[in-house]
C-alpha cells in the first residue's frame, strides 16, 4: 500500500506532523510517496520520491497535511485520479480533516483495513463550453467595483426570483460550513444531498438561503451590472473567471465525487461542535 503525502509547509507544525506520519506508515508497512520537489526537505526520511503524476498513479490514497485549504488543493488531483484523501489537521479549523496532528497513530487503521470511505457530492458550473466543479461552492460576484448587481435565478428553466446584491453562492453540503455559513446559510448534514443558494450582501429586508434537490438545474444570469465592472465566477476560491453580462451559468450536481477516509468515532455533529463551537463559547 502506498500513500502520496502532500504537506503544507507554510503551517508551523506541518513538517513535524509529516515526519510523525511517515514514521507510523513505515511501522505498519505503508510506503510513503512524495513529490520530487520535497526531497530537499525530507531527505533523511524513508520516502519514495517521484514525479507528481507517477506518484499519484501508483498510490492508494492521498495524505493532506495542513488545513482545509490544503485538503481542497489536493482534491483536484484526488478526484481526477479517483483516490481517497486522509486529511491531517495542522491548520486552524480543519473541518474536512479526519484527524488532528497528535493522532497520527490512527494511520495504522488504514493498513489494517479498519476505515470507511465517505463520499461527498460535488457541483459544477457550465459557462458556455467551459465547465468548472467545486467541493465547497461556486460563487458569482461583482469584481472590483462596488456596484450592486441583479442576478436572475431560474430552476429547471423556470424563473424563480432576482437577487440584488453583491453576488450569490451555490454550495454543496460540504460547503455549507464554509463561505455559505458566513453568508448566513444553514449547516447541512453531508449525508443530505442538496444544492444551497445563498445571496451575498442582498439589498433586501427578506433574503434567505434556498436548498434545492440535487437533481435540480439552477441557471444564473446577470441582468444588470456596471458595464465597466467585471463579474467573477470562482470555484472553491480558485479561478476568478470573468463572466459577461447576460451570460447564462448552469449549476448542477456533478457526476464526480470527492472521497474522504474516515474512522469510526467522531460523527459530523461532534466535529461541528468542536470546530465551530456550535452552541458553546470561544475560549
Amino acid at each position: 500500500m502506498k500513500a502520496y503525502i502532500v504537506p503544507n509547509l507554510e503551517k508551523v507544525n506541518s513538517r513535524a506532523c509529516t515526519i510523525a506520519a511517515i514514521r507510523v506508515m513505515e511501522s505498519c508497512g505503508i510506503t510513503a510517496v512524495m513529490p520530487e520537489a520535497m526531497e530537499k526537505e525530507f531527505s533523511s526520511q524513508k520516502i519514495l520520491f517521484q514525479s507528481k503524476e507517477q506518484g499519484l498513479k501508483k498510490s492508494d490514497f492521498i495524505v493532506a497535511i495542513g488545513g482545509d485549504g490544503t485538503i481542497l488543493h489536493v482534491a483536484r488531483d484526488a478526484v481526477s485520479h479517483d483516490l481517497p484523501v486522509l486529511g491531517i489537521n495542522a491548520g486552524r479549523v480543519g473541518f474536512l480533516a479526519t484527524m488532528e496532528m497528535e493522532e497520527t497513530n490512527l494511520i495504522q487503521k488504514i493498513a489494517a483495513g479498519n476505515y470507511k470511505i465517505e463520499e461527498r457530492m460535488l457541483i459544477e458550473a457550465d459557462v458556455g463550453k467551459e465547465q468548472y466543479w467545486a467541493i465547497n461552492e461556486i460563487v458569482l460576484t461583482r469584481g472590483e467595483y462596488s456596484h450592486i448587481v441583479d442576478i436572475d435565478i431560474f430552476c429547471d428553466g423556470k424563473p424563480l426570483y432576482t437577487i440584488r446584491g453583491d453576488g450569490v453562492i451555490l454550495s454543496t453540503p460540504t460547503g455549507s460550513t464554509a463561505y455559505a455559513m458566513s453568508a448566513g446559510g444553514p449547516v447541512v448534514d453531508p449525508a443530505i444531498p442538496s444544492i444551497g443558494l445563498s445571496p451575498i450582501c442582498p439589498y433586501s429586508l427578506f433574503s434567505r438561503t434556498i436548498l434545492f434537490s440535487p437533481e435540480r438545474h439552477i441557471t444564473l444570469q446577470v441582468s444588470s451590472a456596471d458595464p465597466n465592472g467585471d463579474l467573477l465566477l470562482s470555484a472553491d476560491g480558485n479561478l476568478g473567471i470573468k463572466v459577461p453580462i447576460k451570460q447564462e451559468i448552469l449549476i448542477k450536481r456533478s457526476n464526480k465525487v470527492f472521497r474522504l477516509i474516515r474512522f469510526e468515532g467522531k460523527g459530523f455533529y461532534e466535529v461541528l461542535n468542536q470546530k465551530v463551537m456550535w452552541g458553546g463559547s470561544h475560549k
